[in-house]
């Protein structure tokens, strides 16, 4: 009877670190190859991408609905990522080492994000240039150093920005992924709506999220195992 007790507790307990470890493998495996898809897509684009900007500018939207997705670009700006956690800090003190983890990912994603226009610079859909064709908005690469805002549109620092927040908040607030996910797709059509960004350029910024995310190694499951 001992013999056959200590066999059942061995093996539910191999269970048990079994089941968390495919849920790692499972989890990063999905948001890597989510991540390889999305930066892959993007020479699929072409002109796709421009006729998809060009139809988001044309979309008159007014009212609530207007100030909503304006507004929705505070969840993806660094000013109001700040000020998220910052009302985070301060009144979810369970969570804090937790906060400061995520928030440097979150950090690490949007600086990247901001660094990599220098070396792929290219005009945003509101520069102000008439554009008729897709290849026409790069610029030489390299070159972005002292170049203007007009010049940055590649990648978006927005986007990358609110889907790292949205995967970082996920991780603390899981029952929150829904809303997360629905701001942070917001914020990401709010760029392209306003002639900030081509699809191209949000999507970029969400693979870079997403890859930076599966690097950290905190979204596939090992941090959540680490803090329960």
């Amino acid at each position: 009877m001992n013999l056959s007790n200590s066999e059942s507790t061995s093996t539910s307990t191999s269970t048990s670190i079994r089941k968390p470890r495919d849920k790692r493998m499972l989890v990063g495996g999905f948001l890597g190859m989510f991540a390889v898809i999305s930066v892959s897509a993007i020479p699929t684009l072409r002109q796709s991408d421009l006729y998809a900007s060009i139809w988001a500018r044309q979309q008159d939207f007014s009212g609530d609905l207007e100030k909503t997705i304006q507004l929705s670009e505070a969840f993806a700006h660094g000013s109001g990522v700040i000020t998220i956690f910052l009302v985070l800090l301060c009144v979810d003190i369970n969570n804090r080492k937790r906060l400061w983890n995520v928030a440097a990912y979150v950090l690490v994603v949007g600086l990247l994000a901001n660094v990599a226009k220098y070396f792929l610079p290219r005009l945003r859909p509101n520069s102000g240039v008439e554009i008729t064709d897709i290849y026409s908005t790069w610029l030489p690469a390299l070159t972005g150093i002292g170049r203007r805002s007009a010049e940055l549109s590649f990648p978006s620092g927005h986007s990358a920005t609110t889907v790292a927040l949205a995967i970082a908040l996920t991780m603390i607030y899981p029952r929150g992924k829904w809303l997360f996910a629905t701001l942070a797709l917001m914020a990401m059509w709010q760029r392209v709506y306003s002639g900030a960004h081509y699809p191209s350029d949000c999507l970029a910024g969400a693979g870079i999220a997403l890859i930076i995310a599966y690097l950290w190694r905190f979204t596939p499951v090992q941090k959540l195992e680490h803090y329960q």
